[in-house]
């Protein structure tokens, strides 16, 4: 039985085999040399095999730290504060196309307000910025989705999530506080 992988390996081929069986039956140095010589090009074969697996391992991890490098040194931050205390991400707008929706003006957006039948809610919504009356308008009565929303003014959907969270956070925030003062006086 055959312990050397290499040799183990030679031997797969069957015209291989045969041939070293047929030196082992009838030995001759015209067979010999030939075994000798297709041994040393599998050694070979071998070696080219090693050496360009080697090649790759090292040129892969040379490419990973460069990438790695280049990642570190060139960082896009996104949350970064820019002009007016917007953040980089909220002026990035989405790749589609903006014809496909139409855009309110601001004036239809005032009618916000008109539809709240309690008081304090109307007073509350009346105190928030243009801005934040607009996308809550077209949300919530319009029933626009955020994204075409986002499509329409040009920003990101994570600009008008936020614009929109503030907005309600602000409403809930007054609200509850109108109602505690109303509870505090009775």
């Amino acid at each position: 039985m055959i312990q050397n992988r290499l040799l183990k390996n030679f031997l797969k081929n069957a015209e291989i085999k045969e041939l070293y069986q047929s030196y082992l039956e009838k030995p001759t140095a015209r067979k010999k040399e030939l075994i000798e010589k297709l041994f040393k090009i599998h050694g070979r074969k071998i070696q080219l095999l090693s050496y360009f697996s080697q090649t790759l391992i090292f040129e892969s991890q040379k490419f990973d730290k460069k990438i790695r490098q280049n990642s570190k040194l060139n960082q896009l931050i996104l949350d970064k504060n820019v002009d007016g205390g917007s953040k980089l991400l909220d002026l990035i707008p989405d790749e589609q196309n903006l014809h496909d929706f139409e855009f309110s003006t601001p004036v239809e957006s005032c009618k916000l307000e008109i539809i709240f039948e309690d008081k304090q809610l109307y007073e509350i919504v009346s105190r928030l910025s243009a801005k934040q009356k607009e996308i809550l308008y077209l949300l919530f009565v319009k029933d626009w989705t955020e994204g075409e929303l986002a499509l329409a003014l040009g920003v990101s959907i994570q600009a008008i999530n936020k614009i929109k969270n503030q907005a309600l956070r602000k409403i809930k925030k007054e609200y509850e506080l109108a109602k505690q003062n109303i509870k505090d006086k009775n």
